[in-house]
């Protein structure tokens, strides 16, 4: 942990993530902040590890919930979760977490990580897989501000999903014309309007482009509007 207000300060503090049972330390390959701020959480592969700020130096997460279903809730019949590297977390403002794999998996967890399992889909089993808007893994997950929509952003995919939150992950429709076929992270947020709000992506060639009131409408949209941010140019679609 470093301290934003001051980029020449040394680490504050640290937070090891090792395996009990071997010692060898697991990657994390993405973070994110409870709402309060007192927790963060931690995505390796198939684990969800959460810290407690105020407990840094050697001491470990403070909890561990792992995303695959254990045998013993398979045998009896329940259990639902998902396997690979949590690429991507993030939490709404009413304490559900989204996660993201690079498997092409979502899942939500209840009580910002620390609930129980919520729902889980493949998106390779999307009506439509393979179409214009490619995708090879997660790589961004967000909130739409009122908690109803899920944004979903793949490497190698020219598209951003908008998912339906109250109906459990119905998919609503694509948001098209990313411009972003790369294994590299392209940046994607969420915009507060006046009207609502809307999505913002990077691309490849430099341009940032836009769309309003994602969730308004099913089916595939394109942008609204665009500008290239290495010009200072904005354009209208």
């Amino acid at each position: 942990m470093t301290n934003t207000l001051d980029p020449t300060s040394s680490i504050v503090a640290s937070y090891p993530l090792v395996n009990p049972q071997t010692e060898r330390y697991t990657t994390p390959y993405s973070l994110v902040f409870t709402t309060g701020g007192t927790h963060f959480l931690a995505g390796a592969d198939s684990l969800l590890a959460v810290f407690d700020v105020s407990r840094y130096g050697t001491t470990g997460p403070v909890e561990r919930h792992a995303t695959i279903p254990s045998r013993r809730k398979k045998i009896v019949g329940g259990g639902v979760g998902i396997k690979g590297i949590l690429s991507a977390l993030a939490v709404d403002g009413g304490g559900m977490l989204a996660v993201g794999t690079y498997t092409r998996c979502v899942g939500l967890y209840g009580s910002e990580g620390r609930g129980e399992t919520v729902a889980v889909w493949s998106l390779t089993d999307e009506n439509g897989d393979g179409d214009s808007i490619g995708g090879s893994g997660v790589t961004q997950v967000l909130w739409s501000p009122c908690g109803k929509y899920l944004y979903v952003a793949e490497r190698g995919s020219d598209g951003i999903i908008v998912y339906d939150i109250r109906l459990l992950g119905r998919k609503v429709g694509v948001l098209e014309g990313r411009k972003a076929r790369t294994n590299q992270r392209m940046s994607v947020d969420v915009v507060v309007t006046r009207e609502g709000h809307e999505v913002w992506a990077g691309g490849t060639d430099g341009v940032v482009r836009f769309w309003k009131q994602p969730g308004s409408e099913e089916g595939a949209r394109g942008p609204v509007g665009e500008f290239a941010s290495h010009q200072g140019k904005f354009e209208w679609c």
